[in-house]
This record gives structure tokens, C-alpha cells and sequence, in this order.
């Protein structure tokens, strides 16, 4: 189960459309966000509009009070001496004195910004006067009359004279303010539906407005903003406060004024983007599965394709096809890649075989090149001239010499051996050769300590030390051989310098004009095979050319250069096994 799973979250399908889907959720969460912060931003507006509205009606409504209160403060100065004769004069007098007190009033209210009403209320008068404004009614005018006539306005006790009292009369509440001096009150009075006038005229229609007093109370409000059982704006706030904001401004006066605004009307403008959110989620749950479909079409069926094909490369199948079909131009660019990679690791695994196949006939010849006939012959040769001489202290020394070279080659095919060992073998050979051209043999060898322990492939410097004496060694004449190793760098590589030099008569001008290098297709007669053999060594094991150069030296002889590439053992192992 675990497995299945984590093939699963391992599946390029699973991996993309887990990355779509949290793409998704990003994209809905900051659609969701930006759409909450526009909500936001448009209720903060609509608030912040509905305050600076209120202010500019709540500084209307105050200068009007204002207004109202300057006409009775003015009535009171200017008549309160006649009120005061009028209490205790007779019938004439008093009629008199009353049609002055009209005419007071009158004149304060025959102006258009006059409140609804003044009046002058003397003790024990069970009729004040009262003159009312036109926006009074008659059956208004008799319930003011009664009222004004029963209530008795007392002087406020905590000397408030800038606050007006509201009363609910004949079902409207009115704005009362009075001034009370010697039980004699003038007072003037207006509609909360009056004061609510110039919203009428001016309000938004997506908006209604609610005046109340201190206590909550509403005193009148425009449209139907309120219905019935609804007297309190704490009422008004939980009945409508889904459907409406309720923005309130205090008036100073006598309580607030609270602006009600459809929620409807602020937020159909974004109608708008929450359709289009809808549309994204539901176009979102049809586009998901299609991009899912071409997923699986466009990207997993050519790279299970690419997987199938790998598998039988695996298994040898070099046979590759580009599989039919319409794929993208990057999985069309991709099959035609893996196609071209096929083909050339087919054509490396056969240069590969082919290279084993021509190392492994190096390395018999190579064999062949350590058990030559003729070298047995003359060994055997050496031995019976020797015996017809009576030298057995020269037998003896050259059967230890023998048997030494031939321990030294049968050590087996292309081994690599330090130089100091191939050294050694090369002077057991020489000091044969002595015992065969006795006094007619010089040769000296020059080995760096450094360059001794370097590894070389078997009878490198042999091989030349062999056909220094087979083909340099003249009758009568002393062969000197000279051996130099050391070390030195090449194409910016360590490398070992070998230099074998002779005193023959040097390499035939055919040889050099070669390059240095003898042809292959030679007998072991005329020396070349372990020439040619020693040259395709190198290139087999140390993979470039140039390491052998053949070339004669002045005045006479023959001088071969070898650089060898300082590798250890296991390294070209390695390399040879690969």
C-alpha cells in the first residue's frame, strides 16, 4: 500500500494537478480576499458618505433651532412686561394687551423659516396664546390647543435652556422650548416631520433617515423606515440590521439622527465580480479535468513511450523506433535525441568489441613476441659452442641468466611492471649477451629514483635493448648502448621519458619516412612486429598517439623516445577493462 502511494505522489499527473489545485486555491483565495476587501472598501465609503451627509443635515436642523430659539428669546424680551401687566388687568386692558401679544407672535411666524408654532401661556389663563404656522392642520391645531392648554411648563430644574423636550401629541411628536419667568411661559414648538422637511427634499432615494430623542425614542422618520411596534431605535437596529446600515449623528439638542442605507443599493455594483467568481469556480471544475486529459496526452503517454523504449535498450533491443502518433515539438525534439543516443551507444558497444577483439589479438602477439623460436635456438646454440669450449662457469652463469628472462616472460600478456623491474631484466639480458660477445659489449644506463617506481607495459625497453643487439651488433666491432629514464610532461601531464640510443648502423630511411613507425604488416625476420607491436600497446592503453618516436642519432645509431603517461596499475586496469 505504502509502495502504491508513493508511486502515486511520485506520478506526474498527481504532481500537477496537486500543483493546479494549490494554484486554484490561491487564485480563489485572493479572488475571495479582494472581494471581501471591495465589500469592505465600499461600506467604508457608503458610511463615510452617510456621515458627511448627516453633518450637513444635522448643522441644517440645528441652525433652524437655533433659528427658533432667537425668535422666542426675542419675544420674550420684547413682551414679557406686557405679559406681566396683562395678569392682573381688567377686561379691556386685557383684551388689548392680548391682540399685542398676537401680534408678537404673528409677526415672528409670518416668515417661511418660522417654526410650526409660538406661544404665551399666563397662570390661571386656561386658553394661552398661540399662533400656529401653515404646516399645521386643524386637527393638529386642537390637539396643540389642549395640550398647551393642560400642560403646566415648569423651568428645568437642572438650567438646560439650549435643550428642546420632545412630546408626543394627536400621534407627532413635537420639539418644545420654553422660557418660564413669573409662572408666565413663552415657548415655541416644531414637528419632528418639520425637521425632517429638507431631508425629503434632498435625501438619496436609497436612503431613509430616522430622528430620535436621547432615550432612543423615534420621533419621526422619512418613507415607511419603520413599521409598525417599531419605537425605539434599538427596535429599528435589530429588525432591519440585515437588510440596512445604520449610521447615526448626534444632534446636541435634543438626541440623533440615524441614516438607514439599503444594503442592496451599496453592493449591486459588485454583483458583478461575485458572478464572475461563481463562473471562474465552475469553469475551474470543468477546466481542471481537461487540462488533467491533455496532461496525460501531451506529456505522460510520449514519456511512457520514452520509459518503454529505455526498457528494451536495456534488454538489447537496439531497434529503436520513433512511436506514431502527433506529439509536441519538445517530445518530437526528445525522441528524435534518444534515437540518435541509441544509435551511437550501438555503434560505441561495437567500436567497444572491436577494441577488445583487437587488444586481445595484441596481447597474442604479443605473447608470440616473448616465445620466439629463434631466440630458443641461439640460446641452445650458445649453450653447445659453450660446452665444446669448456667454459662451464659461463654455462652455469648463462642457465641463471636464462632461467631469470624466462621467469620474466611468463609473467603474462600487457602486464605492467615498474621500471626498476624491467631494468633489471633488461641487464640480465645484456649480461647474456656478454657471455655470448664477450669484451665487445658497452652499455650504461642513467634511471631517475622517481622515475623507477613508475609503472610501464612488460619488455618496453626490452624489446629495443633486443633489437639493438640484433640488428646493431657488427663483427669485430664493440655495440655501446645507452638507456636514459626520467621525468618529464606531456600535453601537460606527468609522464616517464625513456631513451634508448645504440652505436649501430641506425633505422632504414624507409622506417622514418613513416613517421616514425614501422608497418604492421612486417615478419618478426626484419625486426618490425615489436616495433609495430609496442606502438599499438600504447595507443590501446594510454588512448592518443605520439608516445613513440624513432629517429637516428649523430653520428651514427639508432635512438628511440618513449613517453609514457604516469598512471598506477590499477588505473590502467581499469581502463582496459572498460
Amino acid at each position: 500500500m505504502e509502495g502504491g502511494r508513493m508511486k502515486l505522489t511520485n506520478s506526474i499527473v498527481y504532481k500537477f494537478s496537486a500543483q493546479l489545485t494549490v494554484i486554484l486555491v490561491i487564485l480563489f483565495a485572493v479572488l475571495l480576499l479582494s472581494n471581501v476587501y471591495s465589500l469592505e472598501v465600499v461600506r467604508n465609503q457608503s458610511m463615510n458618505h452617510s456621515r458627511n451627509t448627516l453633518a450637513i443635515y444635522v448643522e441644517n436642523i440645528r441652525n433652524d433651532l437655533n433659528l427658533y430659539a432667537k425668535d422666542l428669546t426675542e419675544v420674550f424680551e420684547n413682551n414679557v412686561d406686557t405679559a406681566a401687566d396683562l395678569a392682573g388687568a381688567g377686561e379691556s386692558v386685557r383684551y388689548f394687551k392680548s391682540v399685542q401679544l398676537m401680534n408678537a407672535l404673528k409677526s415672528k411666524m409670518s416668515s417661511a423659516e418660522s417654526s410650526d408654532g409660538m406661544f404665551i401661556k399666563l397662570p390661571g389663563d386656561d386658553r394661552p396664546l398661540a399662533f400656529f404656522g401653515n404646516r399645521i392642520r386643524g386637527s393638529g391645531k386642537l390637539s396643540l390647543q389642549d395640550y398647551l392648554s393642560k400642560h403646566d411648563f415648569k423651568p428645568d430644574p437642572d438650567g438646560k435652556i439650549d435643550e428642546w423636550t420632545d412630546f408626543e401629541i394627536g400621534g407627532t411628536f413635537y420639539l418644545f422650548k420654553y422660557i418660564t419667568y413669573s409662572n408666565i411661559t413663552f415657548g415655541t414648538f416644531v414637528s419632528a416631520d418639520t425637521l425632517l422637511s429638507v431631508v425629503n427634499r434632498e435625501g438619496d432615494a436609497a436612503s431613509q433617515f430616522v430622528l430620535s430623542d436621547k432615550d432612543g425614542i423615534i420621533l419621526a422618520a422619512t418613507g415607511a423606515a419603520f413599521g409598525e411596534g417599531t419605537s425605539a431605535l434599538e427596535d429599528l437596529s435589530r429588525r432591519y440590521d440585515r437588510s440596512y446600515l445604520l449610521i447615526s449623528e448626534p444632534i446636541a439638542e435634543f438626541g440623533q439622527i440615524t441614516d438607514m442605507v439599503a444594503k442592496q443599493s451599496i453592493f449591486s455594483g459588485l454583483k458583478l465580480i461575485q458572478w464572475i467568481i461563481i463562473s471562474l469556480g465552475v469553469l475551474s471544475v470543468v477546466i481542471v479535468p481537461l487540462v488533467l486529459r491533455f496532461l496525460a496526452r501531451d506529456i505522460l503517454r510520449p514519456v511512457l513511450e520514452l520509459v518503454k523504449a529505455a526498457k528494451e535498450v536495456e534488454k538489447g533491443g537496439w531497434e529503436f523506433q520513433i512511436p506514431p502518433g502527433r506529439y509536441s515539438m519538445e517530445f518530437t525534439r526528445l525522441f528524435h535525441s534518444f534515437h540518435s543516443m541509441v544509435h551511437e551507444i550501438k555503434d560505441l558497444k561495437i567500436h567497444t568489441y572491436e577494441e577488445r577483439i583487437e587488444r586481445s589479438r595484441a596481447e597474442l602477439k604479443y605473447l608470440q613476441m616473448q616465445i620466439r623460436p629463434h631466440f630458443f635456438l641461439n640460446a641452445i646454440s650458445t649453450i653447445s659452442s659453450l660446452t665444446y669450449q669448456n667454459k662451464n662457469e659461463e654455462i652455469r652463469r648463462w642457465i641463471g641468466h636464462l632461467s631469470e628472462h624466462l621467469r620474466y616472460l611468463f609473467r603474462g600478456g600487457l602486464v605492467l611492471v615498474p621500471v626498476h623491474e624491467e631494468m633489471k631484466h633488461v641487464e640480465n639480458y645484456i649480461r647474456m649477451q656478454e657471455i655470448r660477445y664477450p669484451d665487445r659489449i658497452f652499455y650504461m644506463t642513467d634511471i631517475d629514483s622517481e622515475a623507477g617506481q613508475a609503472v610501464i607495459p612488460q619488455l618496453l625497453i626490452q624489446t629495443f635493448a633486443e633489437n639493438a643487439f640484433k640488428h646493431a651488433m657488427v663483427y669485430g666491432e664493440t655495440l655501446s648502448l645507452f638507456i636514459r629514464v626520467s621525468m618529464d610532461r606531456a600535453e601537460d601531464e606527468p609522464c616517464v621519458r625513456i631513451v634508448v640510443e645504440d652505436t649501430g648502423p641506425g633505422f632504414p630511411a624507409t622506417w622514418l619516412s613513416e613517421d616514425g613507425f614501422p608497418p604492421e604488416e612486417s615478419n618478426e625476420n626484419n625486426g618490425r612486429v615489436g616495433i609495430a607491436n609496442i606502438r599499438r600497446t600504447l595507443q590501446l592503453l594510454y588512448k592518443r598517439d605520439g608516445l613513440l618516436e624513432l629517429s637516428n642519432a649523430e653520428p651514427s645509431g639508432a635512438r628511440v623516445e618513449i613517453r609514457v603517461p604516469i598512471r598506477t596499475e590499477a588505473e590502467t586496469t581499469t581502463r582496459q577493462e572498460g
